[in-house]
């Protein structure tokens, strides 16, 4: 263990200055995904109950969690209208899905950022390798030009080992935020189906 730290900490000096600014995005980038990730876990918005869900319409108050406060806001009222039903479920998935939409959009932009932030670092490897070359062919140039060359690829590598793993948190997050979407779009179905009854069109 402790030999990794050193070859942790040898790799960290070997890639320049650009690995501090790399380090400083994979802590926001983390702790933003780890962060949105609780977010989309917590509550019970999902299909885990859905056999009850018939029971929960006719006495919301049997719901418990963000489930029940949902069911709870849209059947609230004595007069309740299939409009008012359509406009509180409106307000929920803004409410709920667009918290989700700012933190994708913030963990998005961070695993866009880390290639980008190797990249930066994979210039000033080719600048330190031609400034090498620059100074001829003898150890010193040549010690420069491999200098230049192990921080070009310590900061590439870096940023792509950053960005897929927050890449893949981020697709984790998407598709619990499009199940919660549909939770939300089959409750309201469900809601009008047995709380609503249309009448028969005439002709």
């Amino acid at each position: 263990m402790i030999q990794i730290l050193q070859d942790g900490w040898t790799l960290f000096r070997e890639g320049g200055v650009i690995m501090i600014m790399l380090a400083g995005v994979a802590c926001i980038l983390y702790a933003s995904a780890f962060a949105a990730l609780a977010y989309v876990r917590q509550g019970n918005l999902d299909e885990r109950e859905q056999h009850r869900w018939e029971e929960y319409i006719r006495n919301p108050e049997l719901a418990d969690g963000k489930l029940g406060e949902a069911l709870r806001y849209v059947l609230h009222g004595p007069r309740l209208s299939i409009k008012t039903v359509g406009r509180r479920f409106d307000e929920i998935r803004i409410h709920i899905l667009s918290a989700i939409d700012h933190r994708l959009l913030v963990l998005n932009t961070l695993v866009a950022a880390a290639p980008l932030a190797g990249l930066l670092g994979t210039v000033m490897g080719m600048l330190a390798m031609f400034a090498g070359l620059s100074h001829g062919r003898g150890p010193a140039g040549m010690q420069r030009v491999a200098d230049g060359m192990q921080e070009a690829l310590i900061t590439t590598q870096t940023g792509l080992t950053i960005a897929l793993p927050g890449l893949f948190i981020a697709l984790v997050i998407k598709s619990r935020r499009d199940r919660i979407r549909a939770t939300l779009v089959r409750l309201e179905s469900l809601i009008l189906a047995t709380r609503f009854h249309r009448e028969p069109e005439t002709r």
